[in-house]
């Protein structure tokens, strides 16, 4: 069995739930994701089974879409309402011309600092391990970019706005970026991820429709196709990872197929413009 799941995840359990129920449900104990969704929220998850796993790392880049709900007036620790009250204040009043004017702010590239209650790693520490014992560090600023934002609703201190960012973005912290430029503090209340790249989340499948046996695989041919394929019949040089030239492309990643099936990834080393084999997936 291997393939691409799309998985809807419910609110309240963790990725790595889902990937263990998932897990339990296709007997198939090779399953990884992409992309890690918090409890509090829900929404599109990307599971790759089998010796899909393989193609994990030419996942991690796609861009993300969100709906996001956030309220003026309070401030925890995790940025979200599941965290403990730092500060509550009276909001300030702002127009819906100028929420607008706030978002389309953040449209384009700049450096958001991950939050302390994330899953990310700093030095091989998991940051909201450090955060539970009230361990704060210090994190690099990382390059995120906002390609589409657009504000849904907004009523009674209540903000819901849709963003469409690149991979490694934090929505909790792009909420309390909002806050400040209107001159109050935020939690966001719930957040959905409606979009992976070309994957929607009206495609995707409930834990108990997977478990039910009701849903369907995808090829990672048909999920990688933003990559050039290179059609090969002889496969020898590939098995045995040897480099290839590609007068006709200079694209620095392709995939080598073969009757529709993505046999490996190669990379150019732009020294001499050879491509060298940097990950067999068959």
């Amino acid at each position: 069995m291997n393939g691409i799941i799309l998985v809807n995840k419910p609110i309240g359990i963790t990725s790595h739930d889902v990937v263990v129920k998932v897990r339990k449900a296709l007997n198939q104990k090779r399953i990884g994701h992409t992309g890690t969704l918090d409890p509090i929220a829900e929404g599109l998850m990307i599971l790759t089974v089998g010796k899909t796993t393989k193609i994990l790392p030419y996942l991690a880049d796609q861009f993300k879409e969100y709906i996001c709900e956030m309220k003026f007036g309070q401030r925890t620790d995790t940025l979200d309402i599941s965290g403990k009250v730092l500060e509550e204040k009276e909001s300030k009043l702002i127009s819906k011309d100028e929420l607008i004017k706030v978002l389309n702010s953040f449209l384009g590239k700049s450096l958001q600092v991950p939050p302390m209650y994330s899953a990310k790693k700093v030095a091989g520490k998991t940051l909201y391990k450090l955060a539970r014992k009230n361990i704060e560090i210090e994190r690099k600023s990382c390059e995120i970019e906002i390609k589409e934002i657009e504000l849904l609703e907004y009523h009674d201190n209540i903000v819901k706005f849709k963003v469409l960012c690149s991979s490694g973005t934090y929505v909790r912290v792009l909420t309390q970026d909002i806050a400040n430029k209107t001159e109050n503090i935020a939690v966001m209340t719930k957040l959905t991820r409606t979009k992976i790249d070309n994957f929607n989340l009206e495609n995707a499948f409930t834990l108990q429709q997977i478990k039910e046996g009701n849903y369907n695989l995808i090829s990672a041919y048909d999920v990688l196709s933003n990559y050039r394929y290179i059609e090969l019949q002889d496969l020898t040089r590939v098995y045995q990872g040897k480099k290839m030239k590609f007068d006709f492309c200079n694209d620095e990643t392709v995939m080598i197929t073969k009757d529709n099936e993505i046999i490996a990834a190669y990379q150019r080393n732009n020294e001499d413009g050879l491509y060298y084999c940097k990950r067999g997936l068959w």
